[in-house]
């Protein structure tokens, strides 16, 4: 939460803080303004990075070391980076484990091939350790906003982790805890998106999007086993039990071929019929992701503008560097804001496309109304889970206050 609304939520704690120590006002409000109430966990529940090496390990059993080494260098991986990727994730584990044993605290350790939504109700720490897609990943599956969880960069030399504590902390694992139990550190209720499908073909069974979705011609790995016989009879209407903490993403899985969506705003009564590559819905957390890069623009293009207004006049490589970096920053908005903000990526303009014409390709909303026109299209939440969202089908998006995230954070 903010600093705001952290007064205006415990006005009460503020009055008595303040009463007997008058002498002294400003120093001890500032002492109160770092702090939360002290939170020392019973039950952490550690979840790890799935790293690419050992998924490779997995899809490869019967290759020895030098065997698996030699086989990924032939397809152009960094067989390197990926071991000590591994190695770093394997060894910032063990050192969390070895603090938690010391203080006593319980704890289990699960990854993405084992996710169980009992290890979540049992927690009452989530703990991810890797990157910002390990941070996702365990973000996906909270349901409230009554749940934390903090973040661990296990590889901060390679992972630029926004999601997650600064990098001093990979090397400082028990001062974590020492701070969250003197309560030096803030909450960030980190808002969410909420996707409910209505249609026909809405209980299929999700996939990942990620490890075996590397590799060419790889099969789907699904979130559960797919069920051959569907239930007949069941619900048209289905809320997704995974809330996105930075975008959904909407368009054909073939990513050659265009999308065609109709959009609905807020309480408009009638549908934009766009075609695009596809659709990006954003929240605040997300507006320094997708987001931005969709939108960003770059020096090549600020100068071409720029010689279009002003022929004669030059303008400097500082001068233009300065425009890109102030309008790429001024995407980024607060990650408690409870709008949407969407992106319509590559969107095709035409005599024809857009209509209305009216529709802008970015711009906030409420709620957004989306029914597909596609061949083989998939909803895909947090680029990790995705959902076939076929012709006719339908997804409402909206934001509510209780599906927000409660995100711990530490400074420097």
């Amino acid at each position: 939460m903010t600093t705001f609304n952290h007064l205006r939520r415990k006005s009460v704690r503020v009055l008595q803080f303040l009463q007997p120590r008058q002498n002294n006002v400003y120093n001890n409000l500032g002492f109160f303004l770092r702090n939360e109430s002290s939170f020392v966990p019973k039950r952490v529940l550690i979840v790890a990075k799935l790293s690419r090496y050992h998924f490779e390990k997995l899809r490869e059993p019967n290759l020895t070391e030098d065997q698996l080494k030699f086989k990924l260098k032939e397809r152009g991986s960094d067989y390197e980076a990926m071991l000590a990727s591994h190695m770093a994730t394997k060894a910032v584990k063990n050192e969390v484990t070895e603090v938690l044993k010391k203080l006593n605290i319980e704890y289990k350790i699960i990854n993405r091939e084992n996710l169980d939504h009992s290890d979540f109700a049992w927690a009452d720490l989530i703990l991810p350790i890797g990157g910002d897609g390990t941070f996702l990943l365990a973000s996906n599956m909270i349901f409230d906003d009554k749940k934390p969880i903090i973040g661990i960069n296990s590889y901060p030399e390679k992972s630029e982790g926004f999601l997650l504590l600064p990098p001093k902390y990979t090397k400082s694992i028990p001062e974590i805890f020492e701070k969250l139990k003197v309560g030096h550190y803030n909450v960030i209720m980190r808002s969410r998106i909420r996707t409910t499908m209505i249609g026909d073909n809405i209980w299929d069974v999700p996939f990942h999007t990620h490890e075996k979705g590397r590799v060419a011609g790889g099969e789907k790995f699904y979130m559960d086993t797919p069920k051959k016989d569907v239930p007949k009879n069941l619900p048209k209407e289905r809320r997704l039990p995974w809330l996105a903490l930075n975008e959904v993403f909407i368009a054909e899985t073939l990513c050659a071929r265009t999308s065609s969506l109709l959009l609905k705003f807020d309480k408009e009564d009638d549908y934009h019929f766009v075609k695009s590559s596809g659709l990006c819905v954003s929240t605040g957390t997300g507006s320094t992701s997708w987001y931005k890069s969709i939108n960003s623009v770059s020096p090549q293009i600020v100068q071409d503008i720029l010689s279009l207004v002003n022929e004669k006049r030059e303008f400097s490589s500082k001068d233009i560097e300065n425009i890109c970096i102030t309008f790429n920053n001024s995407l980024n908005y607060s990650a408690e804001d409870l709008r949407l903000c969407y992106a319509i990526r590559d969107m095709i303009r035409t005599d024809i496309w857009p209509t209305p014409k009216s529709l802008p390709p970015r711009g906030f909303c409420n709620k957004l109304t989306i029914r597909s026109q596609c061949y083989d299209a998939a909803i895909v939440l947090d680029g990790g889970i995705a959902y076939p969202f076929h012709f006719g089908t339908s997804a409402v998006l909206e934001i509510h206050p209780e599906d927000s995230l409660r995100a711990l954070v530490i400074s420097d």
